[in-house]
């Protein structure tokens, strides 16, 4: 029976991972830190369209993070119970705590278990989780009982060698730099900007990055690596071709940017303190993020951290943060194997920018371009295919005025993605130098910090104070001529599907499509919408 000493925490319920099992008890002195979640001061407004004013970081604060009398509760509440608080951010509403997992057994009425499987072994918990019933309506989620990795058994990698870049005539390829040409983006190297970008594994190396910057032929811009409560900046666990794809891409586009690279750990806990640690630093004060990672939102997300993290992006779009996230590289599937279409998270929160993915052939200077799909559109297989559907865990905003149902039977009418696309293809994908060699990495992940760069360049010809902000709902409203925005700001991509899951998928039309969204980028007409503004 339930403690009566303890009340029910929404949207923490969690099931054990696929193929995992029960082995046994986590040991009782087991030290677990913790990521408590607290209320606002007041309700953040719900947005319907684009802020005419963003706030500053100290505002946002002042006005909608934590009360210091409810931070000083919960340390009280949390300390009679046995846990230590390591630290507090009023503006990320949450506070850093840790016991033994004898006590946080105890304070949230939970059983800690360890679990092994095709995962490996972690800790776990089934169920929900109880909070102190002084605590009822002031811990708004608790995160780190369960570190569960949250990453597919199958990465392969996407690398194949090159020893030096050939001229362009000869490869069919590019240098990023060249997909910014191809796209028309405006003139300039991200000078000003600060360009934050999300990792959950690998490292960034400076010399990988000095070898591509003079293959790309542009000077390395400053980066600094920033391990989010501990986490390693250097692994080399396979992952790292990821990081230096970001970094790469950004760098060759917006060479005089500072970029801001958070490590964290890919699991719920990690990914709500790596947004956070990005969105809410006021030290750097990024002005885009590039998030290249994800997860299909309804396999393996407890309900309490997609609206965590969803709550973090809703103050990126307050702050005038632009958010690009991948829509994911499994097409409909998004590599879940039960037959229906899904979507990946974060990419689905209307707060995001998704980004798809196409396949860019440029014949006699014109490129030629439809939705990205090889073989069977699964990564398992070799294959790979844009990300996009429709959502099932956010409704359909009312700026997303978009005529499109989901393939998968009595699903709602949810946010629709991606939102625009940009190259994607492993084949003519994107030069990189990972762990001392040259190669070609394709993917969404490669058009996310793709676009993140495109941000970065229209923030820094924008007059002081104004940047791109929450550029998703804009590409919805009317543009020039009564067409939508993103008719106007991006080149219609009409051909192609991802269709990689049994129900079916989404193909590519003229106009807005679950594929390639809007389409590919036009830089500078983006740049004079903004200028608009």
């Amino acid at each position: 029976m339930p403690s009566q000493r303890h009340v029910l925490l929404p949207g923490s319920q969690r099931r054990i991972a696929h193929g995992a099992r029960a082995t046994g008890r986590a040991d009782a002195h087991e030290w677990v830190e913790l990521t408590i979640k607290v209320r606002r001061r007041s309700p953040a407004p719900e947005l319907i369209a684009r802020p005419d004013a963003p706030l500053t970081r100290r505002a946002l604060a002042a006005r909608h993070g934590a009360t210091d009398t409810d931070l000083a509760r919960v340390t009280r509440a949390l300390k009679h119970h046995g846990l230590d608080t390591l630290g507090s951010h009023p503006a990320a509403r949450s506070l850093r705590v840790a016991g033994t997992a004898e006590a946080i057994e105890k304070c949230f009425d939970v059983r800690l278990m360890r679990f092994g499987g095709a995962r490996g072994v972690y800790r776990g918990r089934v169920g929900a989780v109880r909070v102190p019933a002084e605590l009822a309506g002031i811990v708004t989620g608790v995160f780190g009982l369960d570190d569960r990795p949250m990453v597919r058994t199958v990465r392969p990698s996407r690398r194949r060698r090159a020893i030096a870049v050939p001229q362009a005539s000869a490869r069919a390829w590019f240098l990023a730099s060249e997909l910014a040409a191809i796209y028309d983006f405006p003139d300039g190297d991200g000078a000003g900007e600060t360009v934050a970008i999300l990792e959950f594994g690998g490292g960034y190396f400076p010399a990988d990055l000095a070898s591509y910057c003079q293959q790309a032929k542009v000077p390395p811009p400053v980066v600094e690596a920033i391990g989010v409560h501990g986490a390693p900046t250097n692994a080399k666990d396979g992952a790292e071709d990821e990081v230096m794809l970001d970094v790469e891409v950004v760098a060759g586009v917006c060479p005089r940017a500072k970029l801001a690279v958070y490590f964290s750990r890919f699991t719920e806990q990690g990914w709500i303190d790596a947004i956070d640690a990005a969105v809410h630093d006021d030290a750097r004060k990024p002005s885009v993020v590039s998030v290249s990672w994800g997860w299909a939102e309804d396999d393996d997300w407890s309900a309490g951290a997609i609206d965590a993290i969803h709550e973090t992006l809703h103050d990126a779009a307050l702050l005038g943060v632009t958010v690009c996230v991948a829509s994911g590289d499994d097409g409909s599937a998004d590599g879940i194997e039960d037959g229906h279409a899904h979507v990946d998270f974060p990419a689905s929160s209307p707060y995001a920018l998704a980004v798809g993915g196409t396949t860019l052939h440029v014949r006699a200077g014109i490129p030629r371009e439809q939705a990205w799909k090889e073989g069977d559109g699964l990564r398992s297989d070799g294959g790979g295919a844009s990300g996009g559907g429709v959502s099932v865990h956010f409704a359909r905003p009312a700026w997303q005025k978009v005529k499109l149902a989901s393939v998968n039977p009595g699903a709602i009418d949810g946010r629709v993605l991606p939102d625009v696309a940009a190259d994607a293809s492993a084949t003519t994908g994107y030069f990189v130098v990972v762990d001392g060699q040259g190669g070609v990495i394709g993917g969404t992940s490669a058009a996310a910090p793709l676009w993140a760069a495109l941000v970065a360049r229209v923030n820094a010809k924008l007059p002081a104070g104004k940047r791109t902000g929450w550029l998703t709902p804009l590409l919805y409203g009317a543009g020039a001529g009564g067409r939508a925005l993103g008719a106007g700001v991006c080149r219609d991509i009409t051909s192609g599907d991802n269709i990689s899951a049994t129900i079916g998928g989404y193909r590519a039309r003229a106009g807005f499509d679950a594929v390639t969204g809007w389409g590919v980028p036009k830089g500078r007409a983006l740049l004079a919408a903004m200028q608009k503004l």
